[in-house]
């Protein structure tokens, strides 16, 4: 039997490529992300921390350290800056990762189709080549029972 030979199979090949490449971007663009969301965290963490450590200086004694109160508030002020500018930072990449999933959907459509009309086309050659070797070996067969009974 013939071996199947799909015709678009370098088309195959690209669209599975572009499907990989957008899977690989969404994934960079994701742990960007992911790194963006533990900076926030981290950022949260420092600024709560500041703010506690005001509360502390403005709760216990009559001698308020103002430098230190003020070093704290300044810092904690900075800091919610930060907080702001990473949300930004992330509502962009949140359009990103939008597009990147539907440049995914896409690439990987475009490749389902071609691995489906693959399939279907193999199913066809097999089936064809079946009926072309069936109809030789009938052939064949006849060729030799004739001969049989040939004087």
């Amino acid at each position: 039997m013939k071996k199947f030979s799909f015709k678009f199979n370098p088309l195959l090949k690209l669209r599975q490529n572009q499907r990989d490449m957008c899977q690989q971007l969404l994934a960079d663009v994701l742990r960007h992300d992911e790194e963006l969301l533990a900076r926030r965290r981290q950022t949260e963490a420092d600024r709560l921390t500041q703010i506690d450590e005001l509360r502390a200086l403005g709760s216990g004694a009559r001698d308020v350290d103002v430098d230190a109160s003020s070093a704290r508030r300044f810092y904690a002020g900075q800091l919610s800056g930060d907080l702001g500018a990473l949300d930004g930072q992330r509502a962009l990449l949140a359009g990103q990762i939008d597009l990147c999933r539907q440049a995914l959907v896409r690439a990987d459509q475009a490749v389902k189709s071609l691995e489906r009309l693959a399939e279907k086309q193999q199913v066809e050659f097999v089936f064809y080549e079946e009926r072309r070797e069936s109809r030789a070996l009938e052939e064949t067969w006849q060729a030799i029972e004739a001969g049989k009974h040939a004087p």
